[in-house]
């Protein structure tokens, strides 16, 4: 409870308050204030022994540790001279390595840049904790298509040392359907620093040799694992047709002719051979295996 009051705290934006849920009593307060569009808060490996803080990326190019009690802000990276900060772009998600207390201080980001247009990367910093700050850059994934909207990217670490990540589809609707690109997909990568495979695609990769391990979203930025083991992914709607979806290896969760549920509903885009035609949802998704 002590830390999901905490993230509450910080994401409202009242000075103090108070508020009854039952029989439980939420005690409100601003931690901190001034962030540029806090993107990833995340409960940082340097918390505990009576201290608590939030690492917190924010997408002008930031990354920081928060000292919840406090309200003290370290910055640990700055990068705006390297990001692509426009509209939804910019640096965007953070995941922290599993074993970072165990002889693996890594912290994985995802950020937009630009290189003959916008693109997309993931990327690898090893934490100095005597300089408090991320060094070392590694660079896992390069060259994803970009855009300044729909550009995912959330990451999640596995207890198996690999990690998923999601892309956006780039506003280019019809590569999320293609295997072969890596935009509009959930990736999988090998985050195993120990086994020397940091950057690898997965042996038991749905495609063998392919990051891609899912195929078929428009932009989800939501992702977890649930106690039961089950990985949940939310997804951004057309102004409409939000998903929660049950990710699975190999799977094809129908955008950009897909929105929403596999319904009788009929929708106006553009399939695989450029032709703008009407297609039913239903027939759709029984042709290509979508649930």
């Amino acid at each position: 409870m002590n830390k999901i009051l905490i993230l509450f705290v910080l994401i409202t934006g009242f000075l103090s308050a108070q508020h009854q849920v039952g029989s439980t009593t939420l005690d409100e307060r601003e931690v901190v204030d001034g962030l540029d569009v806090p993107w990833e808060i995340k409960w940082g490996p340097d918390s505990g022994d009576g201290e608590n803080f939030l690492w917190v990326t924010e997408r002008n190019g930031i990354v920081s540790r928060v000292n919840v009690d406090t309200g003290e802000k370290y910055i640990i990276l700055d990068i705006q001279d390297v990001i692509y900060d426009s509209n939804e772009a910019g640096l965007l998600g953070m995941e922290i390595h599993p074993d970072f207390n165990n002889g693996s201080p890594y912290v994985f980001l995802a950020y937009t840049y630009v290189s003959q247009g916008a693109r997309e990367k993931i990327v690898c910093y090893e934490y100095d904790a005597n300089l408090d700050q991320l060094i070392n850059e590694i660079v896992l994934v390069d060259g994803i298509d970009g855009n300044s909207t729909h550009v995912g990217c959330r990451m999640l670490a596995m207890d198996d040392l690999t990690m998923l990540i999601t892309t956006g589809d780039a506003q280019e609707w019809m590569l999320s359907e293609n295997v072969n690109e890596l935009t509009g997909k959930t990736l999988r990568i090998s985050i195993d620093v120990a086994g020397g495979t940091l950057g690898d695609v997965p042996l038991d990769n749905p495609i063998p040799g392919s990051l891609v391990w899912s195929w078929g979203h428009r932009n989800a930025q939501g992702l977890t694992m649930g106690p039961n083991g089950i990985i949940y992914s939310s997804e951004h709607g057309p102004s409409n047709d939000d998903e929660l979806n049950i990710l699975v290896a190999g799977a094809h969760y129908g955008w950009p002719n897909v929105r929403g549920y596999c319904d009788n509903q009929w929708v106006d885009y553009y399939y695989a051979d450029n032709l703008n035609s009407n297609y039913s949802e239903t027939d759709y998704c029984e042709e290509n295996n979508i649930t």
